[in-house]
C-alpha cells in the first residue's frame, strides 16, 4: 500500500512539475497547504485523530485537525491503485460519499473546487477539494463560511463569497469524519473502475 502511494506521489510530482497542473492540497508536518497556480496558503493544524481505510483499489487517509484559531477541519486524501481511476467527476464523487442532497459549486480554478455541500438533513458543509488525473481526491471540510471565504480569497482575489452562513461546525459533531466511504459505493456503484487505456482495443 505504501509503495503504491509512493509511486503515485512520484507520478503526480512529475505531472505537476511538467506544468500540466498547477494546484495542490496537502497536509504534512502539521501544515495544511493549498496552492492555486502561484498563490499559496498554509495553515498550521494539529492532528487530533487519524483514520485509514483500504478497499483494495482505493485507499483513504483522514485527519481531524485543530487549527490555530481553535476551529476544526477534516483533511481526507483518497487515491486509487495505479490500475484504477475514479468513475464520477469530483462533484459527483463528493455527492456520493457525503450522501448529499446536492453539491453547490461556489468556486473552480485550476483543479481546485470550493463547494457548499447540502446534506440530506439540510445542513451545509463547506469544502475545498481537488481531483487530479481521476486517481486522487483531496478534500478539506468543516470550515466556517467566514474562514472558507477568506481561504478562497487569499488563493484567488477574484473568488466570489459563498452564500450559506449557518454551516456545520465540526466541534459540535459526535463523529466529525462525515464522509461515508463504503464497499458498496467503491465497488458496486462504482466510484472506482479499471483505468481506461486510451487508444487500446
Amino acid at each position: 500500500m505504501k509503495k503504491t502511494k509512493s509511486l503515485l506521489f512520484v507520478f503526480f510530482g512529475i505531472f505537476f512539475i511538467s506544468g500540466c497542473a498547477s494546484s495542490n492540497i496537502s497536509y504534512e508536518n502539521e501544515k495544511l497547504n493549498l496552492r492555486i497556480n502561484e498563490s499559496q496558503l498554509q495553515l498550521h493544524g494539529k492532528s487530533l485523530s487519524k483514520q485509514s481505510e483500504n478497499f483494495s483499489t482505493l485507499f483513504i487517509d483522514r485527519d481531524l485537525l485543530r487549527l490555530d484559531d481553535g476551529s476544526m477541519v477534516v483533511y481526507e486524501d483518497a487515491w486509487t491503485d495505479l490500475d484504477y481511476e475514479f468513475e464520477p467527476t469530483a462533484p459527483r464523487t463528493i455527492a456520493i460519499i457525503f450522501d448529499a442532497k446536492r453539491v453547490d459549486k461556489v468556486y473552480y480554478n485550476a483543479l481546485i473546487y470550493g463547494f457548499q455541500v447540502i446534506l440530506k438533513d439540510n445542513r451545509v458543509l463547506n469544502m475545498i477539494a481537488t481531483q487530479g488525473l481521476n486517481q486522487r481526491l483531496q478534500i478539506i471540510y468543516g470550515m466556517s463560511t467566514e474562514k472558507f471565504n477568506a481561504m478562497l480569497k487569499e488563493l484567488d482575489a477574484n473568488a466570489q463569497p459563498a452564500y450559506y452562513q449557518n454551516v456545520i461546525d465540526l466541534r459540535n459533531e459526535r463523529i466529525p469524519f462525515l464522509a461515508k466511504w463504503t464497499t458498496w459505493k467503491v465497488h458496486i456503484l462504482p466510484l472506482v473502475i479499471p483505468i481506461r487505456r486510451r487508444g487500446l482495443f
